[in-house]
């Protein structure tokens, strides 16, 4: 009987805790989506060709081997994006960027970039018409239809197309002669634009049930912040929901702030749309 007893003694308390995490979470979270800066998210304007970024990642921090060859992959086209510069765990910069680029190459970047605009804008007609006929804008029987046929061949022949462009892009991609230099943040060559990433500061006992990181893209010319997004998040360990997928160390909808974080930069640096995910560079 006393083991019992303790048992439910034990069971009670650790619900106490554990609702209190999940009421002070919910409490400190607001009070840090309140604060300045906001709105929490915003994007002044998109860039079409960067030529040159320096990304800082100051939470981890910094981008080892791993972490940059798949920023190469996914971000230097040499064209669009000709430099890249990315800080790495032991304080210092590496720059990137390919030695000679032949025309043939130069065009088909640009053609695949057309190809990728023309493929989002098809795809793009095909959802409007799909929620047009959930939203009973448009009868079921629009999807029998010779217009629906139309919009749809047509968006699978412009992403074919893309992918195949894509394909040759990266074969010949990985032909060319990749310079990678390193150097200091104080010594490294002037970047158009700076993409940094930085944990929000928080109290200790914020820390135990919420967490925050921001992005900054700037304008180095007049170290403008054309974009910003920080996110609050909450804890798993201080929801009111299980981690059912496990091994996650936040809840997926964020307190405040977005949280596509790992696409942010895509959608202010359009002509560089990164293929990957980034790797670890994205808290999960």
């Amino acid at each position: 009987m006393k083991s019992i007893i303790a048992i439910l003694v034990t069971l009670a308390a650790s619900i106490t805790l554990y609702a209190s995490d999940v009421i002070l979470s919910n409490t400190l979270g607001a009070y840090y989506c309140a604060q300045e800066p906001n709105p929490k998210t915003y994007i002044k304007h998109t860039v079409e060709e960067p030529i040159s970024i320096y990304w800082e990642d100051n939470i981890y921090p910094g981008f080892d081997d791993a972490d940059a060859e798949l920023m190469v992959k996914n971000y230097l086209d040499g064209v669009h994006l000709q430099t890249m510069a990315l800080n790495t765990p032991d304080g210092k910069v590496k720059v990137y960027r390919y030695k000679e680029l032949p025309q043939s190459y130069i065009d088909l970047v640009r053609e695949g970039y057309e190809a990728t605009k023309e493929s989002q804008t098809k795809r793009n007609i095909v959802r409007e018409s799909v929620k047009k006929v959930r939203s009973g804008d448009l009868k079921k029987s629009y999807y029998d239809s010779a217009e629906f046929d139309k919009i749809t061949k047509e968006a699978a022949e412009a992403d074919n197309r893309r992918s195949a462009l894509t394909q040759q892009i990266e074969a010949e991609k990985s032909e060319l002669d990749l310079i990678i230099t390193e150097t200091t943040r104080e010594k490294m060559p002037q970047m158009n634009y700076t993409v940094k990433s930085d944990i929000v500061p928080l109290s200790d006992l914020a820390k135990k049930v919420i967490y925050g990181d921001e992005i900054q893209i700037i304008e180095n010319a007049t170290q403008e912040v054309i974009a910003y997004n920080r996110r609050i998040m909450q804890l798993y360990s201080a929801s009111i929901f299980p981690d059912a997928a496990g091994g996650r160390r936040f809840y997926p909808e964020p307190l405040c702030g977005s949280s596509n974080t790992e696409f942010y930069d895509e959608k202010v640096f359009i002509s560089i749309a990164p293929k990957n995910f980034r790797g670890k560079h994205q808290p999960k």
